[in-house]
């Protein structure tokens, strides 16, 4: 795989563990609303395609309609709360640093500046080439237009690219887009789902990434 030069990683459930305080800001905005609070368990599984789905689901048979006032309570809730619970994975720095000798970039359907402000408070921004956030598009994934904006502003061709995720929606992505997929099986989807969109490779430990891209 000496033709990869650039690895381009989903965020949440893939570098940085961020599922608890996701699923206690969703659950702020459900006691301010007067609504009863998820499991954790329950939240997670609506990780990973952007704020609006995630309280969309979350908000699934309550009877609550405002969305946007509900997304916006999330907004101000997590912000406040950014930290509390929130680190890298496993292996997930030492495999970033591992990487000096290529081009880094983030694709991510969480807004832009929740991205830069947990990798400042990380002290890891200066590692990635292009941070892209769920905001700073057209579109999200599983839409293939951050993969290919990524490829056009670093003049790259498909197979020099490999996308890196814990969902279906980073492998449909990378697919679309012609861009070789690396499945992350401790994230949200889990192995089974990862296998069944069939990315080129599955690895339980971000450790194992520098080996494969040798």
């Amino acid at each position: 795989m000496n033709s990869i030069e650039m690895i381009v990683y989903d965020f949440d459930g893939t570098l940085v563990d961020t599922r608890k305080d996701i699923a206690n800001a969703v659950n702020r905005v459900f006691v301010e609303l007067g609504l009863s609070t998820l499991p954790h368990e329950t939240i997670s599984g609506h990780i990973g395609r952007g704020v609006q789905y995630l309280m969309s689901s979350s908000l699934e048979g309550t009877g609550f309609k405002d969305l946007p006032r509900a997304t916006d309570l999330f907004m101000k809730h997590y912000e406040a709360h950014l930290m509390e619970n929130t680190g890298f994975y496993p292996n997930g720095r030492e495999t970033v640093l591992a990487f000096s000798n290529k081009q880094q970039s983030i694709l991510s359907n969480k807004p832009h500046r929740f991205i830069t402000q947990i990798l400042e408070h990380l002290d890891c921004t200066a590692p990635f080439c292009s941070i892209i956030g769920g905001d700073n598009l057209e579109h999200k994934k599983p839409d293939p237009i951050g993969l290919l904006h990524i490829m056009k502003e670093f003049h790259l061709e498909p197979h020099q690219l490999v996308m890196v995720g814990d969902s279906l929606v980073d492998m449909e992505a990378g697919q679309r887009a012609g861009v070789p997929t690396c499945g992350i099986s401790y994230g949200h989807a889990g192995r089974e789902a990862l296998e069944a969109t069939k990315p080129d490779w599955i690895i339980d430990d971000l450790a194992e990434l520098p080996q494969l891209l040798q």
